[in-house]
C-alpha cells in the first residue's frame, strides 16, 4: 500500500512539473484586466491592466483611467515583476510604469498575498502626473481588490510562443522570493508526503528487524 501511495504522489508531482506553460491572473475590484506569467519562473509574458486614477485638481468627473499594456517608442508602458511571496505557482508583485506619449507619468506597485479564502488579494499603491492643459492632474492613492487564476486563451498562447514566450518589448524579469505568506502548494505537499511515507517505511523495517 505504501509503495502505491508513493507511486501516485510521484506521478502527480511529475505531472505538475511537466505542465509548464503560461498562467493568467485576473484582477477584480477597482482594477480590472489580467497579467500572464510563465508558470515555471513566474516572469511576466504579457499584461493588460486598467486602473482608475484620482487626483487633485480633478479635470473630469471620471478622473483618469490608466491602461497598462506593452508599448514602447515615444516613452514606454511597462509592467514587470520584481518579487513574489510564493515559492511555487503564484502571482508576482508587479511594478508598472507608463510615460508613453509624454502627457502622463504613472507608477504603480502591487503587493499580492494569499487571503483568508485561499485566493489572492492585491494592494496597489500609485502615483500619477497627468499633464493636462492648462492645469495638470496629480494623484496618489491605494487600490485594493482580488486576483483569480485561470488558463490562457489558446490563440494568445500560440502568439506568445511565436514571440519566444514574451510579448514584443516585454523583458524577462524573474521575481525573487521575499516572504512566505502562503499555504503549501500541491507540489510541496506531495514532496512532504513522499518524505513522510519513506520515513515511516524505514521505521517499520527497523522494527521488523528487531
Amino acid at each position: 500500500m505504501i509503495k502505491k501511495i508513493v507511486a501516485l504522489a510521484a506521478t502527480a508531482l511529475f505531472s505538475m512539473n511537466a505542465s509548464a506553460g503560461y498562467i493568467q491572473y485576473n484582477f477584480s475590484g477597482p482594477i480590472t484586466g489580467y497579467v500572464i506569467q510563465h508558470d515555471d519562473d513566474q516572469s511576466v509574458a504579457y499584461f493588460q491592466v486598467n486602473m482608475p486614477i484620482a487626483g487633485t485638481p480633478s479635470q473630469s468627473p471620471s478622473g483618469f483611467n490608466e491602461r497598462f499594456t506593452p508599448q514602447f517608442g515615444d516613452g514606454s508602458n511597462t509592467f514587470y515583476a520584481t518579487t513574489t511571496h510564493f515559492l511555487g505557482d503564484g502571482p508576482a508583485n508587479y511594478v508598472g510604469h507608463d510615460n508613453f506619449g509624454g502627457d502622463h507619468d504613472v507608477r504603480v506597485q502591487f503587493d499580492i498575498s494569499r487571503n483568508a479564502q485561499g485566493g489572492f488579494s492585491y494592494v496597489a499603491n500609485y502615483t500619477a502626473s497627468i499633464f493636462y492643459i492648462p492645469q495638470s492632474f496629480y494623484g496618489t492613492g491605494t487600490l485594493t481588490g482580488f486576483v483569480s487564476r485561470s488558463s490562457v486563451d489558446s490563440n494568445l498562447v500560440r502568439i506568445l510562443d511565436s514571440m519566444g514566450g514574451y510579448w514584443d518589448g516585454v523583458q524577462k524579469v524573474v521575481p525573487t522570493y521575499v516572504a512566505s505568506s502562503e499555504v503549501p502548494e500541491p507540489a510541496s505537499i506531495a514532496l512532504l508526503a513522499i518524505g513522510a511515507l519513506g520515513a515511516a517505511g524505514a521505521a517499520r523495517r527497523r522494527k521488523s528487524a528487531r
